[in-house]
């Protein structure tokens, strides 16, 4: 069942669409509302500066309106980066945001307390936790939340409308961290989905007891979990999500568009990942604060312009972009859970090589987010493309350890859509009929090939490996690597920088990434 502009089989209104001068409440107590959403933009400042040109225009056209934000807007470990991000979100009048998963990559939530230092909008995460109850002045989020900047959640009036906004974090956010920021991450906890859902049900009771009968929820919580809030959960009428990257335009029946216990609709809107896109909510309330009217789209943000003062603003806080190489040819990122070789993660694991002092590299596509277009290539560039800023152990592993990951690591993408092969350096390997590894060899560095033993794998023969802290993190497939006792040494740079002067290495020669067989598949 589609739904596209109205819901008028159910409800009538009176307020036509496509009018951007109609009063917000009419007469009969009917409410209309217009959000600018985006989520998962995962860093990339070029997303920020055009975001910064949108919601202009949209806060010029909708006063009243509200932007969201759902998480992952900054990533990484790069401090004076997030902070720039912080300050942007400011200049875009960001009414509530999320936090997300990539948004602790900074030293855990230590970390994402540190960011909301710079922040002049709410951070909202009902069920993000102390840890432990008793030592409450201890959680790291304690000062955010006396100052205002961090809340389960919060009232706006518009109008004389009572809006009511409730954030939430990732149920699965330990799964989803480095290595490295698990150590930040001590001091708190998050609920899991049931608990979040009870949680949700007391925080909708405290807000209609307030007067509220429209609620937001601002989430980063994935769409499988959004679903079951949506059908679970009474009195939740939009969820503005993230986190799973989904791409969810118009309205649909079962897909974005649900009936909450009460019989009310709930709508759920994600706009993708990587800030190529952002969504315009356009819903209209009855008096009662049921949806009566929505229309959902989803727009490009690759075409819009750049904002000047978001750009000044950047090169104040990171310095003027360095120009350190130039790119023969395009080279496109692939999606994250594919079962090839990228080229573009190949020459990042290339990179670790050259810095690491291994016999070989494994590391995740998804460390790639952006592609590279041929031309002058910038380091500014480089941290759009890969802007986590993750550290880079070497650790001693088996040839078992080797081949059994490379193994789950497949396994883990057929049956989770998640973590794709296992991107390599110093390695070759064939993805065989049946999902397992075959044909495994070591490549040394004067060119000599050593196979693997892929059927009977020795647990005494060792080599140095090294891989990334979110790698270390053993998320779906890759639990055997989350081994710090196997930890050699750590590497003097991170990987945007190896990858910054592994690029600066080439002196100006034009590079051409493409793939070289490194990872093939039967047939």
């Amino acid at each position: 069942m589609f739904i596209n502009n109205n819901f008028s089989n159910f409800y009538n209104s009176g307020i036509k669409f496509g009018n951007n001068n109609v009063s917000p409440v009419q007469n009969n107590g009917e409410f209309r509302q217009k959000t600018l959403y985006g989520n998962d933009f995962h860093g990339h400042l070029k997303a920020f500066r055009k975001f910064k040109t949108v919601s202009d225009v949209f806060k010029k056209e909708n006063p009243t309106g509200d932007v969201i934000l759902s998480g992952d807007e900054w990533v990484g470990a790069n401090r004076d980066k997030n902070i720039a991000i912080v300050k942007i979100m400011n200049m875009c009048n960001i009414t509530a945001a999320a936090p997300g998963n990539h948004n602790m990559d900074y030293k855990g939530a230590q970390g994402l307390s540190e960011m909301l230092d710079f922040a002049k909008f709410k951070t909202l995460a009902l069920n993000l936790v102390p840890k432990d109850n008793s030592k409450i002045a201890s959680y790291p989020l304690k000062d955010d939340a006396d100052a205002g900047r961090f809340a389960t959640s919060m009232i706006v009036e518009e109008n004389g409308k009572k809006i009511g906004y409730i954030g939430l974090a990732p149920c699965d956010l330990f799964s989803r961290l480095s290595s490295q920021s698990q150590e930040g991450a001590q001091d708190i906890r998050v609920l899991n989905v049931k608990e979040t859902e009870e949680a949700l049900k007391r925080e909708v009771d405290k807000l209609e007891k307030q007067g509220v009968n429209i609620i937001k929820l601002v989430s980063h919580i994935g769409k499988d979990a959004a679903v079951m809030v949506a059908q679970h959960v009474g009195g939740i009428d939009i969820i503005n999500d993230g986190h799973s990257h989904d791409t969810l335009n118009g309205l649909v029946y079962g897909q974005n568009l649900f009936k909450s216990p009460r019989g009310e609709w709930v709508i759920i809107t994600q706009a993708g990942k990587n800030g190529h896109s952002y969504g315009e909510l356009d819903v209209v309330y009855d008096k009662f604060g049921r949806i009566i009217k929505a229309k959902n789209e989803i727009k490009s943000l690759d075409n819009q312009r750049e904002n000047l003062a978001v750009k000044t603003m950047e090169d104040i806080s990171l310095g003027a972009p360095e120009e350190i190489g130039v790119i023969a040819q395009e080279v496109k990122s692939k999606p994250e859970t594919v079962l090839e070789e990228s080229p573009i993660s190949a020459f990042l694991s290339d990179a670790y090589l050259k810095y690491s002092d291994a016999d070989l590299v494994l590391n995740n596509m998804g460390g790639i987010r952006a592609s590279l277009p041929a031309g002058p290539v910038t380091d500014r560039d480089v941290m759009d493309l890969m802007p986590f800023y993750n550290d880079v152990n070497v650790y001693k592993l088996s040839e078992k350890d080797i081949i059994d990951v490379l193994n789950s690591a497949i396994q883990a993408t057929t049956k989770y859509h998640r973590t794709g092969a296992l991107q390599v350096a110093g390695l070759r390997y064939v993805i065989g009929k049946d999902n397992k590894v075959k044909d495994v060899v070591l490549v040394k560095q004067d060119g000599t090939r050593v196979p693997l033993d892929s059927q009977n794998p020795s647990s005494d023969k060792f080599f140095k490996v090294a891989y990334n802290t979110f790698v270390a993190g053993g998320s779906e497939g890759l639990e055997a690597l989350a081994c710090p006792q196997k930890i050699i040494h750590k590497c003097d740079k991170n990987e945007t920088q190896m990858l910054i002067d592994y690029i600066k290495s080439f002196n100006g020669k034009p590079i051409t990434i493409k793939a070289d067989g490194r990872i093939t598949k039967e047939n």
